[in-house]
């Protein structure tokens, strides 16, 4: 049956009701955005800790174990209200000199979790766990069972896939066990340039806006420190609240649930403890 231009009229109409609810829509979606970068690294040299700690931002700090400072950047995190994690070194690809407390495919299951408790005795006020390194390590389903076994019998933690190699399992193994979990987005300074800062930021604030979070990771370098503390007021500018990784793990979990989308970052119960 032909349409008549009254009908036309009526369906150009409608058209422009359902591009205005749909835009309604999104913007309720994400009248609140939430970001966290975490500071990786953290441990062996004071003053540069101490440097980004200082900065006036709700950032995570991610701190290795068994290193000279990590128990007094534990607490200066801890002393202004900021999250502290496990950096937790894994075996990589690449024959690197292994970070005191790595965790290597070599290593029998009683070995692997006496290293892993070690590591997380060393770091105070530990709220969860990201990968230092671990391109080799965490592409290994079997090692990332033990490490995820580990932390729910520790209970209360979360996990971050630093995502060093495409080929991770670990945010799926995470997710088996009911681990609460994410995966870096972006790495900021992934070279130290100046440029790549400011690429990799941008790319960072329209993934938030796009998707409602995004989680980034950073380093200590002076550098760094220095870009972080010229720009993160920007993020306020977008509408973006920096918070922990814990919150951001909630949000997440809120955001793919109402999208029904199949990369649910974390569907237990203990995402409540966090």
């Amino acid at each position: 049956m032909a349409l008549t231009a009254r009908h036309m009229v009526t369906f150009k109409k409608l058209k422009i009701i359902l591009f205005i609810l749909s835009i309604s829509f999104s913007c309720n979606l994400y009248a609140e955005k939430f970001a966290s970068i975490i500071i990786d690294d953290l441990g062996n040299n004071f003053e540069n800790g101490q440097a980004v700690i200082d900065l006036p931002y709700n950032l995570t700090f991610a701190i290795l174990p068994k290193t000279t400072y990590a128990k007094d950047l534990a607490r200066l995190a801890t002393k202004y209200k900021r999250e502290v994690m496990l950096h937790l070194p894994l075996q990589s690809v690449e024959h690197h000199q292994h970070s005191p407390g790595t965790l290597d495919l070599h290593m029998t299951r009683t070995e692997f979790i006496n290293q892993l408790q070690l590591n997380l005795s060393s770091v105070p006020y530990v709220r969860g766990v990201n990968n230092h390194m671990g391109s080799l390590l965490t592409r290994h389903p079997g090692h990332m069972a033990w490490l995820m076994d580990e932390l729910a019998r520790h209970g209360g933690l979360y996990f971050i896939d630093s995502k060093t190699t495409s080929k991770s399992v670990a945010d799926q193994i995470a997710a088996e066990y009911n681990i609460p979990n994410l995966s870096r987005d972006y790495f900021l300074d992934p070279d130290g340039d100046e440029d790549t800062m400011k690429k990799q930021f941008n790319l960072f604030i329209e993934k938030v806006n796009n998707r409602g979070y995004a989680l980034a990771i950073a380093h200590p370098y002076p550098s760094s420190t220095t870009f972080l503390k010229n720009n993160l007021h920007k993020l306020k500018q977008h509408g973006i609240t920096l918070v922990p990784v814990s919150k951001l793990i909630r949000t997440a979990n809120t955001l793919n649930k109402t999208r029904d989308e199949n990369n649910v970052a974390c569907t237990s119960p203990a995402c409540s403890g966090l």
